[in-house]
């Protein structure tokens, strides 16, 4: 491999002849980025040969179409190929095809080429023998006028996992530029908006799978978006497999590293274990959880739900703003709603559940600590109050003879601050207050807003719950108003696995020379869905901006991930699986 630094420093024709190979017979495309460097990253330089053959005039862009061979055709038949073009075809089972599959591909291959002049080109990476013949026998149909933007694509996604074999960099800043390329795949311009299933979703679960694969790992998106991607154990070793994610749908105007980190740190970690040709003695499995946050249907981690086996069908009847219910939204993504029970982990198998996260809070950054070790997860209640009162007009009813529900509203708002600051291991937070219908000169009727209330206790969280409850109910009845709670969200606290938090913590102190901060979440996590399954431990990293997160100034530094990458390392080759 070549380092990144290696080739920002080449002279123009080095460069050009190291990366000559990456795009089939065709080193022109190499030669045009030299001018353009120094590259911040891999993907930076494969965003600019690819826009350099995306801006090519067509008669140099078909001539490199044309220099690609036919799957399974006569040069693969001859061993006649380029060294990268005989291992993919080699590793999608193409160099091994039944006489059935050859001959199926041979006429396809010659009506494709009939039909637009130049051969098929798929990237195969992922792909069976099967598979490709129903890519070629869909494409064979395509509108030649789309065809040929369709196979520059598949050409650049090749060069994609080509460059991946071939450039090394440091882990912190591999994962800060995956991080940054799957920002822009977004649902409003703009900003970071990345909902369940609707298209910049499956956009980048769709690049997610291709990190994924470009780390060597067997790769697959499942019934609910969930990418999950196996790093095989030892040959002879266990069979049980150590689970490891996050997800990455995010809230509105988001930031990058939510959720994500813990995916994509896991890659570039397991990426790195298989160049060294280092495996570990049990199968790790990379879980890009599908949803969490519950912004488009309002029921949150569906995608670890479905692992863990306790996805409740009736969240399938859940319906977005658009009237669309969440069954008939995973069947326009192509996936069969019948299979979701198939996704459920078998708790015999799991050895347990490990998640990296963003720590989304100050302690770490206080701390001047890169990491710690999570000791807890706090539960939560969330409550809806609707406060009904009684309408007037703001200049006719006097003071003493209103039943005004937005000013009941507030004293009980000020009810949770006050019951919430009772405890330092308790929080309290009202996040939305309405008036509908509401004008300015008009004594609020109604009113409704939300109660989060958390902490690492249920028996604290729930005797908060409880005297709010009380507090409310007072205030109501002294100021003749009514009051409906609704509960929206009821999760227990989840205490981490203690002998998974000492094995974080002694690979801290491996790594950092210094013992390991231990500090509870505040945030819900998809490990808390995990738990009911198999022991969970988390890794905290630290951000900055004050600790702020679900925020587009929510950072995070290719030092500190490199530090977390190199922890997490650390963790996996030393953990071993209870018998």
């Amino acid at each position: 491999m070549i380092s990144l630094e290696q080739l920002n420093g080449m002279a123009a024709p080095d460069f050009a002849s190291a990366l000559g190979s990456i795009f089939e017979h065709s080193p022109w495309v190499a030669e045009r980025v030299a001018a353009l460097r120094p590259f911040a990253s891999g993907l930076a330089l494969h965003r600019a040969m690819s826009d350099v053959v995306l801006r090519a005039d067509e008669p140099l862009q078909l001539a490199l179409i044309r220099a690609h061979p036919e799957l399974a055709g006569r040069a693969a038949q001859r061993n006649d190929l380029t060294p990268a073009s005989m291992k993919e075809q080699k590793g999608a089972g193409l160099s091994a095809c039944t006489p059935s599959q050859l001959k199926s591909l041979q006429s396809l291959n010659s009506q494709y080429t009939g039909c637009f002049g130049f051969p098929f080109v798929l990237c195969v990476k992922g792909h069976t023998a099967d598979s490709v013949i129903a890519a070629l026998a869909e494409r064979v149909t395509h509108d030649p006028r789309d065809e040929r933007d369709v196979a520059l694509r598949e050409i650049c996604r090749i060069a994609f996992f080509r460059l991946a074999e071939l450039i090394c960099e440091p882990l912190g800043d591999a994962i800060i530029a995956m991080a940054d390329d799957l920002a822009s795949f977004t649902d409003d311009a703009g900003a970071l908006t990345c909902t369940y299933l609707m298209p910049a979703h499956r956009a980048a679960a769709a690049r997610i799978r291709d990190f994924m694969l470009a780390a060597g790992l067997l790769a697959h998106i499942d019934a609910v978006g969930n990418v999950v991607g196996l790093m095989e154990a030892a040959p002879g070793t266990s069979t049980k497999r150590l689970l490891t994610g996050s997800h990455y749908d995010t809230v509105i105007d988001a930031g990058k590293y939510d959720g994500r980190l813990g995916i994509l740190l896991p890659i570039a970690v397991a990426g790195a274990l298989r160049r060294a040709g280092a495996a570990l003695p049990y199968g790790l499995e990379i879980i890009a959880f599908s949803e969490e946050e519950g912004v488009r249907f309002k029921s949150p981690f569906l995608g670890s739900r479905a692992v863990a086996g306790c996805l409740d069908p009736s969240q399938l009847q859940s319906v977005d703003a658009s009237g669309t219910p969440l069954s008939e939204a995973i069947r326009a993504s192509g996936q069969d709603v019948a299979s979701i029970p198939a996704i459920a982990r078998d708790p015999s198998q799991v050895a347990g559940f490990v998640e990296v996260h963003i720590e989304q809070g100050p302690v770490l950054l206080d701390a001047a600590l890169a990491v710690g070790v999570v000791t807890s997860i706090a539960g939560s209640t969330r409550t809806i109050v609707t406060v009904e009162g009684r309408s007037g007009h703001a200049g006719t009813v006097p003071m003493a003879l209103r039943h005004d529900a937005l000013a009941a509203a507030a004293e009980m708002v000020l009810a949770v601050e006050q019951r919430c600051q009772e405890r330092p291991d308790l929080v309290g937070t009202v996040g939305k207050l309405e008036v509908p219908g509401g004008a300015v000169n008009v004594i609020p009727g109604r009113c409704e807003f939300s109660i989060d209330i958390r902490s690492g206790s249920n028996a604290v969280r729930d005797s908060a719950v409880k005297a709010v409850s009380a507090r409310i109910a007072a205030i109501a009845d002294r100021r003749g108003v009514k009051v409906l709670e609704r509960r929206v969200l009821q999760s227990s606290s989840v205490p981490c696995d203690p002998a998974l938090q000492d094995a974080w913590g002694d690979s801290i102190e491996r790594i950092t020379g210094r013992p390991a901060l231990r500090l509870p979440s505040g945030a819900g996590h998809d490990a808390m869905i995990m738990a009911s399954l198999t022991q969970v431990g988390m890794l905290f990293v630290r951000c900055g901006n004050g600790g702020i997160s679900h925020h587009p100034d929510e950072t995070l530094s290719a030092a500190d991930a490199h530090i977390a990458a190199r922890v997490f390392e650390d963790f996996l080759l030393h953990y071993r699986v209870a018998s």
